[in-house]
C-alpha cells in the first residue's frame, strides 16, 4: 500500500514539473497567451476633416475638428457625413463628446485664413479609459486609439515540427481565440456598422497564426523578441 502512494506521488510530481522547452500545446498557448493579453485590438481613430491654423496635423491631438455638414453642395455635403460618420458613432457611443465650434482652418493660399464652422470632438470619461496614444496601443496598432477586449487563446489547432529558422528554433503555429469582457461600445450595431473590425472581434471564436521562437527560459512569441 505505501509503495502505491509513494508512486501516485511521484507521478504527481513528474506531472507538475513539465518541461518549459517542450513543443507542445500547453507551452504553445502559454507563449501565445503571454504576448496577446498584453496586446489587446485597437480601434484607429480617425482623422479630423479639418485643422485649425495654430494646431498641428496630428491624429490623437484633441480635440479633432470635423467640419460641420451645412454646405449647399450635394457632393461636399455627402462627403461631409461620411467624413462626421465614425466621429459621431464614436460619440453615440460614449467616447467622444461634440461640441459645435469655428476655427481658423489652416490656409494653402496667400491672404487671410478662413473661418470654418465646425464640430469639436474630446474624450469623454470613458473615452480616457480606452484610448492609447500614438505608440501606446500595443503591436496590433501604433497609431492613437481605443483598445478593447482582453484576447486569450482558446485551442492550439495545429503546429509544426520545430525547426531551424535564422539561427533560432522555431514552431509555426494556428490557433483559436477570443476577445472577453468586451466594454459596451464595441458590442454597439451602430460601431459595428461603421468599423466592420469590431464585428468581426465579437465573434465567439476567431482565427489566428503566430511563430514561437524557443528561448533560454522556454517558447515565446516571435513578436515578443522584437521589443
Amino acid at each position: 500500500m505505501r509503495s502505491i502512494v509513494v508512486l501516485a506521488a511521484v507521478a504527481a510530481l513528474v506531472a507538475g514539473c513539465s518541461n518549459p522547452k517542450a513543443a507542445d500545446k500547453k507551452n504553445f498557448k502559454t507563449a501565445i497567451n503571454d504576448w496577446i493579453s498584453r496586446n489587446p485590438p485597437c480601434l484607429s481613430l480617425p482623422s479630423g476633416s479639418v485643422r485649425a491654423a495654430d494646431r498641428p496635423a496630428d491624429a490623437g491631438v484633441f480635440p479633432l475638428y470635423v467640419e460641420a455638414a451645412v454646405s449647399d453642395h450635394p457632393m461636399r455635403l455627402e462627403n461631409q457625413k461620411k467624413a462626421a460618420a465614425p466621429f459621431e458613432a464614436m460619440a453615440a457611443s460614449g467616447l467622444l463628446k461634440g461640441e459645435p465650434a469655428e476655427i481658423t482652418q489652416s490656409g494653402y493660399f496667400p491672404g487671410p485664413a478662413p473661418k470654418v464652422a465646425v464640430v469639436a470632438y474630446t474624450l469623454t470619461p470613458e473615452g480616457e479609459k480606452a484610448f492609447k496614444p500614438r505608440g501606446e496601443g500595443g503591436f496590433w496598432s501604433s497609431q492613437p486609439g481605443f483598445c478593447y477586449g482582453e484576447p486569450a487563446v482558446k485551442e492550439i489547432v495545429r503546429f509544426t515540427e520545430p525547426g531551424e529558422m535564422m539561427g533560432m528554433t522555431v514552431s509555426q503555429v494556428d490557433y483559436t481565440w477570443q476577445l472577453k469582457n468586451m466594454p459596451e461600445w464595441a458590442k454597439s450595431k451602430a460601431m459595428q456598422k461603421i468599423f466592420p473590425q469590431l464585428a468581426r472581434d465579437n465573434a465567439e471564436t476567431l482565427e489566428g497564426k503566430a511563430a514561437v521562437v524557443l528561448m533560454n527560459e522556454g517558447w515565446v512569441h516571435e513578436k515578443a523578441m522584437r521589443r
